[in-house]
């Protein structure tokens, strides 16, 4: 299936072993958002300044979904992989405005 964050739509990530241990052993959680989330995340960081790929903006678009969930002492960590020039064609799509 086409998504904007295509770097982790993979169904057998090569590292999944590991990614489920660092995510078991921090207490960390895998959640779920849709591509419109997506976008708005990217708008945003660019924004902000931040020229990351679709993929990267994923982890962000997480985050009001989180929040519900988080303890006043919890601390998110979102690291922001991927420069948009990997996703050039997909950006000026996003952040031009066309659908």
């Amino acid at each position: 299936q086409d998504t904007l964050a295509e770097g982790i739509a993979i169904a057998e990530p090569i590292r999944a072993p590991q990614i489920l241990r660092a995510v078991e052993s921090s207490g960390g959680a895998f959640l779920e958002v849709e591509e419109a989330e997506i976008k708005e995340a990217l708008i945003e960081l660019a924004r902000r300044g931040f020229y990351v790929e679709p993929t990267a903006a994923a982890t962000i678009a997480t985050i009001p979904k989180y929040l519900s969930q988080l303890k006043r002492e919890e601390t998110i960590v979102s690291v922001l992989t991927g420069h948009g020039l990997k996703s050039t064609e997909k950006m000026l799509k996003i952040l031009g405005g066309e659908h």
